[in-house]
């Protein structure tokens, strides 16, 4: 079973008690549930707090993207992270 958060927000967070999901794996049991893999790709972007207006996810770049976050998070990357011009 899919864990539905109540908002965008919350996604990304366990409930108490509950195990989360990957987004591998979500994407995995939407499938089986009948959802195309755009439609499941859409959906688990949305449960993961991406944005989904106008947007087409792959399961790809939703991984990509909670990788980025995560780095950013943990203070790994910055906002100006590859501005600086760096000698080869």
């Amino acid at each position: 079973m899919v864990a539905t958060p109540s908002s965008p927000t919350e996604a990304g967070r366990p409930r108490a008690g509950t195990a989360a999901l990957t987004p591998g794996a979500t994407f995995w049991h939407l499938q089986q549930k009948g959802l195309t893999p755009g439609e499941a790709a859409s959906l688990t972007a949305f449960m993961c707090g991406l944005p989904t207006t106008d947007l087409r996810w792959s399961l790809v770049q939703i991984n990509h993207m909670l990788f980025l976050q995560r780095l950013y998070q943990l203070g790994r990357f910055g906002i100006a992270e590859g501005e600086r011009i760096r000698p080869h």
